[in-house]
């Protein structure tokens, strides 16, 4: 009986870690455009949603780049030198809200 509860418990503590760390349902695709050191132009698929505005952190390419800004549907944003390197032209960046709450790394 104890072996029963355990599980459950252990059961019920992994959905909702695995809960916890799904992505967004609000985040949008953008084929990346143009490359210059930091700063990245990417062009958006479809509408922008509220959330995009110059100035806000968004988490995107492993990192959380600053909308530095906003031409109808392209995005400039400024990722850190490392990190832009590892983007390619015209690849497929996923975006989405920057809560605060995503790990950085070094």
């Amino acid at each position: 009986m104890l072996k029963k509860i355990g599980f459950l418990i252990m059961t019920v503590l992994l959905v909702v870690g695995l809960a916890a760390t799904a992505p967004a349902d609000d985040t949008v695709n953008g084929k990346v455009i143009k490359i210059e050191t930091d700063k990245v132009t990417v062009l958006v698929e479809g509408a922008l949603p509220a959330w995009i505005k110059p100035g806000k952190n968004v988490t995107a390419g492993g990192g959380a780049p600053k909308i530095l800004g906003v031409n109808g549907k392209e995005l400039v944003l400024r990722f850190s030198k490392a990190k832009a390197a590892k983007i390619k032209l015209d690849s497929t960046l996923q975006m989405g809200e920057f809560t605060g709450d995503e790990l950085q790394g070094c």
